[in-house]
């Protein structure tokens, strides 16, 4: 428990318009400078000011008070979009998922739509009362009104597919027009050398072994058909027996046996969506833009990596930028949405001699470190985007602790995480 500590203050103001702070003193260790007691102080003075208190309020209790159990602490529910309502049964289930019942209510049109005048709306609901008219009646279909992109396809303008369900945006990720193709990766003729692991697997483990098995070719076709990342199954599916780069920093660091097992353990069962990952795979268009914007480059998307001389690892970078201002024009960048204010909210960047970096400690470090270890480039862009700026680092490759984290990861997955892989 705490021990609760008081400190004495003492403030000067001067007599001015505005208020001036003369001197100030505190007793507490940083009381030689401007501390926060002090600014406490300072703030809790200009709001008696502002009430025009002349002396300290007595400290009243609970029941001094009037009652405030009947007013709510926020607003409670608030407005959003249809599209993002989601409809879920009577019985909830056991575990919260984000999924609910599909609506077999409507069914898009995938061909174009049919003329206007083929559809005799006039004609049909003519004798229609207008109480009783369904709603086509009341939209106002008109040949003279113009058409709209929407997720479907052309739809009226006004209508509530046209903004309920607009059509996707695509962001300006490309102002370099004249830039070469990206590099497939892993990159050719980037090796990562033979495991220093000495162990012999059984014929089921060998078994195992070989389905992980993959060809520079087709690690390459991998990347380039799991580009919506999580929106592609296969990309789920590829990611299950392997150990991914997010998880690098946790396999390095575990020194213990039964520590070692219980992670194998916990990296193998399903993860959930949840409002966090939601909120970043909503916010990373507008990031990802807003980072060419700044920083000139090009942006293509990535797949998942797995690299053939390590096929129990794999990576998904958010992307390959090409930045011709750099020493090598084509690298690896990693977004990040917080639901902070500002990136120095964030407890993984820190200040350096005056700049913020990326903590070398933290998981987010060891995950791009391991995303240049499979993809053999050489550096990565790490980006914070929050809601009122964005914090940019470009990070190079350290072959120091890429070959640290080759050697740990061989040795995490060969004795703990295929056993519980193969037994899961």
């Amino acid at each position: 428990m705490c021990q609760a500590t008081s400190t004495i203050l003492k403030i000067v103001l001067g007599d001015a318009r505005p208020v001036q702070l003369q001197s100030c003193q505190c007793t507490c260790v940083a009381g030689t400078a401007v501390c926060n007691h002090v600014a406490a102080l300072l703030y809790q003075t200009a709001h008696y000011c502002q009430l025009s208190i002349t002396s300290v309020p007595p400290t009243h209790s609970c029941t001094e008070t009037e009652q405030k159990w009947h007013k709510p602490r926020s607003m409670g529910v608030k407005p959003g979009l249809v599209n993002d309502m989601v409809i879920l049964s009577d019985r909830p289930k056991e575990r919260k998922l984000m999924e609910g019942i599909r609506s077999n209510l409507y069914k898009g049109v995938s061909s174009a739509l049919p003329e206007l005048s083929t559809l005799r709306v006039d004609e049909v609901y003519h004798d229609v009362p207008s109480d009783v008219a369904p709603l086509i009646t009341t939209m106002a279909m008109d040949i003279n009104v113009p058409l709209v992109d929407s997720a479907f396809g052309k739809v009226q303008e006004g209508s509530v597919l046209s903004y309920h369900m607009p059509a996707k945006r695509v962001p300006k990720t490309c102002p370099h027009t004249d830039a070469p193709s990206p590099p497939q990766l892993p990159l050719q003729g980037y090796r990562l050398g033979p495991s220093t692991c000495s162990f012999v697997c059984t014929e089921h483990q060998q078994h195992h072994m070989m389905s992980l098995e993959t060809t520079l070719e087709n690690a390459h076709k991998i990347a380039n058909s799991t580009k919506e990342q999580s929106s592609c199954i296969e990309w789920h599916q590829l990611r299950r027996p392997r150990i991914t780069s997010s998880k690098f920093r946790e396999v390095c660091h575990t020194r213990a046996q039964s520590s070692a097992e219980n992670l194998a353990k916990r990296l193998l069962r399903p993860s959930h969506q949840t409002a966090d990952m939601r909120r970043g795979l909503d916010m990373e268009p507008a990031a990802v833009e807003e980072y060419c914007r700044v920083r000139e480059v090009n942006h293509y998307p990535c797949g998942f990596l797995i690299h053939p001389d390590a096929p129990w690892m794999g990576s998904s970078p958010d992307g390959i930028v090409y930045d011709p201002k750099g020493q090598t024009v084509f690298g690896l960048v990693e977004i990040k949405c917080p639901n902070v204010a500002s990136y120095v909210d964030c407890p993984y960047i820190k200040i350096s001699e005056g700049t913020h970096t990326l903590r070398k400690s933290h998981s987010y470090f060891w995950q791009i470190q391991g995303q240049m270890l499979i993809s053999g480039l050489d550096w990565c862009d790490f980006v914070v985007y929050t809601q009122e700026d964005m914090f940019i680092q470009r990070i190079p490759r350290d072959n120091e602790i890429t070959k640290t984290m080759k050697v740990k990861n061989d040795f995490f997955y060969f004795y703990c995480y295929l056993f519980a892989s193969l037994n899961n």
